[in-house]
């Protein structure tokens, strides 16, 4: 009787260690294909980034060139408003 309770319970626990292996396994293959599709998309949003850096040099680039432009009007103005106020200023007679 002991013989065949022992068989029987041995049998039970390799049945369940079975099932516990194959969940392992079913779980294992569902990380895999997690990470495979992580791995895309991170592979996309890296481009994505690469492509927004590149239009944000671009902007960077211009912006600094239009801003030297505005600052060379700006002294060419100042300039100009330095001129006129350092003229002796002449006094309106009335004739």
């Amino acid at each position: 009787m002991q013989k065949d309770h022992l068989t029987i319970l041995l049998e039970s626990i390799d049945s369940k260690v079975q099932l516990t292996m194959e969940a392992v396994s079913a779980l294992d293959k569902k990380i895999d294909d997690v990470e495979e599709r992580l791995t895309e998309k991170i592979e996309i949003v890296d481009c994505r980034v690469m492509g927004l850096s590149k239009r944000l040099d671009a902007v960077e680039e211009r912006l600094s060139r239009e801003i030297s432009e505005v600052r060379t009007d700006l002294d060419a103005h100042r300039n100009n408003t330095e001129l006129h106020h350092a003229q002796p200023k002449r006094s309106l007679k009335r004739a």
